[in-house]
């Protein structure tokens, strides 16, 4: 089931599946789409996309700037 556009935070990793996007919860989730991303493993990011399943499919990836709130 597809959820509309959503927006996480998290930490880009490489696994042997592909791109992931580890939250600081801990969840994972894996990403698809056409966005570059090679620049962005082991940096924070907000991303922005379509959840399907376990996946987010990006259709915005950019570092993250700020601080989060407490």
């Amino acid at each position: 089931m597809a959820a509309g556009p959503t927006r996480l935070a998290g930490v880009v990793e490489m696994t042997p599946r592909g791109p992931m996007l580890l939250e600081p919860d801990g969840m994972r989730w894996r990403l698809t789409g056409d966005m570059p991303l090679g620049h962005l493993i082991g940096s924070a990011v907000t991303v922005e996309g379509t959840i399907s399943g376990a996946a987010i499919a990006a259709y915005y990836l950019a570092p993250r700037t700020e601080t989060p709130p407490c």
